[in-house]
């Protein structure tokens, strides 16, 4: 069932994919620029995905599968305690003992109670019998007072009656306790907290311990929790979302988790719960995370969800990772596959692309096609066109002898709309890719720690005046001259 909801959810995944790729491509590609001779085009490279920055990376934590809370009983006492803080236990490992002897001195009381009440019951009932004797015997007058001291005791004995069937549930639960005097453990775990605050003598002092604790509700455990373990062995990852994104992240998407040390060690799942219900906003935030800088003129709700893993083998509790959703990154088909929607008469005889020449010029470029991946919606590219090359959407109003306009940077899918803090445990790294430098629209790098000068919000560079032609160079060396 479960490979089927992988399998169902790799679908959607790469149909949402698909769907992306359209819409970012039919936005840009297909309109015409200012003097209505341009054409807007973006490299396969991009659109196919093959270049860095095209993939939504969530920050994520390690955090165990399961978190048990042990409390102590009403009324117990604890006499050992048979752990510390940090330690790691294995299921059925004693936790810690009550004290016995408390236990055997209440059931004591409650015995003599229950005896006690038992012994007022059957005097109640000899006096209501008695008054009732009376009651025949007496005058007219006295019959009305007789009736109420004669109702009195039988709500007496009723009282009684109660009180007998409440000592007596007492006594069981304390007849039980006195079998059950050890606490041991429910999962193989680590001791995450003990709050000795649960722990107290019978002057109320708390017992004296050679290790200390963080206070109440630090680590969001339940308040009444005398001890927390962490679940070991099976891990999940808790990841953020925000409100511009969560469209994407929904429960049985397939799921890749990427180490930010080394890129190549991954781990597979697929989301299992996106918690709607909890949103943190921007402001509510502001002393746990920081967003990103792009997104700070607004505020923005984010939301937690939770990846369930294949294995989490070589995870460790607490360790800082990257979320992907499974697009097929990891499994790349062998060749070049293009979608369909950026093939024209991809079913006949003559298939093509609208592409820009060498010139910079729009041109019909024929395709030799190969297989087609119904599931992705995807041609192999056999022969016609390289990932170096610079295609358009297929719009109506395209022709010819256009020229060209590179606009890849407004195609591409940026990293890190859900960047917080590194100290958090997040992605600062305006890039989304630790190590790789952060680029302007021209592909020229961008000193990130100057800024004297703010970035065009949008520039769109003439594909023969692209950065690395020889014209674009004779015009820097101009203005460098005129300068």
């Amino acid at each position: 069932m479960k490979k089927a909801m992988i399998a169902v959810g790799g679908i959607l995944a790469a149909a949402a994919c698909a769907g992306g790729v359209y819409w970012f491509v039919i936005r840009d590609s297909g309109q015409t620029s200012s003097d209505g001779e341009s054409a807007y085009v973006s490299s396969v490279k991009t659109i196919t995905g093959y270049s860095s920055g095209n993939t939504n990376r969530y920050a994520g934590v390690v955090e165990p599968q399961e978190t048990i809370e042990v409390k102590i009983e009403n009324n117990r006492k604890v006499t050992e305690v048979e752990v510390e803080e940090g330690e790691e236990v294995k299921q059925g490992q004693l936790l810690f003992v009550y004290d016995l002897s408390s236990i055997q001195q209440d059931l004591k009381e409650q015995q003599l109670a229950l005896d006690r009440l038992k012994n007022e019951a059957l005097s109640l009932q000899e006096q209501i019998k008695t008054l009732e004797n009376e009651k025949k015997q007496a005058s007219q007058d006295n019959q009305l007072s007789y009736t109420i001291e004669i109702e009195t005791n039988r709500m007496n004995l009723q009282k009684n009656q109660y009180d007998q069937q409440s000592t007596q549930a007492q006594i069981e639960q304390l007849q039980n306790a006195t079998t059950n005097t050890e606490v041991r453990s429910e999962i193989d775990g680590v001791i995450q907290k003990i709050d000795t605050s649960k722990l107290s003598s019978d002057d109320g002092d708390s017992l004296d311990q050679s290790y200390d604790y963080s206070s109440m509700g630090m680590d969001g455990s339940s308040s009444d929790a005398f001890i927390t373990i962490l679940s070991t062995g099976a891990y999940r990852i808790k990841g953020y979302v925000n409100e511009q994104n969560i469209q994407y992240i929904s429960e049985g998407v397939p799921i890749i988790v990427r180490s930010r040390v080394n890129e190549e060690q991954i781990w597979r799942g697929m989301v299992g719960m996106v918690d709607r219900e909890n949103a943190t906003t921007e402001n509510d935030a502001s002393s746990m995370y920081s967003m990103d800088m792009s997104n700070s003129q607004t505020s923005s709700s984010t939301y937690p969800f939770y990846v369930e893993l294949d294995s989490s083998d070589g995870l460790m509790l607490g360790q800082h990772v990257y979320i992907e959703l499974d697009n097929g990154q990891e499994d790349q088909k062998a060749g070049l596959w293009l979608s369909e929607f950026m093939i024209v008469d991809a079913d006949d005889t003559n298939p093509y692309v609208w592409a820009a020449d060498e010139n910079g010029k729009l041109e019909k470029r024929e395709l030799i096609l190969g297989q087609y991946d119904e599931n992705l919606g995807e041609y192999e590219i056999v022969e016609g066109l390289t990932l170096e090359d610079s295609i358009a959407y297929p719009a109506e109003n395209l022709e010819e002898g256009m020229n060209t306009v590179l606009s890849d940077e407004s195609f591409g899918i940026t990293q890190g709309t859900d960047a917080y803090s590194e100290e958090d445990g997040v992605d600062m790294d305006p890039s989304g890719i630790e190590g790789e430098p952060v680029t302007d629209m021209n592909g020229e790098i961008i000193d990130s720690s100057d800024t004297s000068e703010e970035l065009p919000e949008e520039e769109l560079v003439p594909i023969e005046d692209a950065p690395g032609t020889d014209e674009a160079a004779q015009e820097a060396e101009i203005v460098e001259d005129a300068g």
